[in-house]
């Protein structure tokens, strides 16, 4: 309120009501003074000037060096990568679960049957559905740990390898 009665932007019966009391009170007197140093101060004070290579300046401040861009992984050896292994966890499950592979040649032969013999089929298959359904859990779970495995290694393991194949180790 004293910088408004110092700028004389106060209505005048508000005026009057700081001027009262500022000659009771000798606190607010006191920072009225200081106020008016202040505004005096700020009157005289002059803004800095801009330098004429402020754009260079401002330029060359925020320029940094890129980093060496990587190289990613090719997708197709991703995906070769992937089917690879894919290919190796199915031929070790039926090198380990005989019964699995029973069960895929008997769905081959009633698929290629007529459509009477559907649901015969059906009903053979109805035994393996568990085991149906345990596999497909495991592909996906296997998929799961492959894409994290495949995320892990371009993410971490990749610049290790590069450094110690490229550079030497380390000292």
């Amino acid at each position: 309120m004293l910088d408004d009665y110092l700028e004389g932007a106060l209505r005048p019966r508000e005026g009057r009501l700081v001027a009262a009391h500022l000659r009771g009170c000798a606190g607010c007197a006191r920072l009225l003074d200081e106020l008016r140093v202040v505004d005096a101060l700020l009157t005289t004070a002059r803004a800095p000037g801009v330098p004429r290579d402020i754009t260079a300046a401002v330029v060359s401040a925020t320029a940094t060096t890129r980093p060496k861009a990587r190289r990613p992984l090719p997708l197709t050896v991703a995906l070769l990568l992937y089917l690879l292994s894919a290919w190796a966890v199915a031929a070790v499950a039926f090198m380990r679960l005989p019964d699995l592979a029973q069960i895929g040649s008997v769905s081959i032969v009633f698929a290629q049957r007529d459509l009477a013999a559907l649901g015969a089929a059906s009903r053979a298959l109805a035994p393996a559905t568990p085991l149906a359904a345990a596999a497909v859990t495991g592909v996906l779970l296997i998929d799961v740990v492959l894409l994290a495995a495949t995320f892990y290694a371009y993410r971490r393991l990749r610049p290790l390898l590069a450094f110690y194949l490229g550079r030497g180790s380390r000292t």
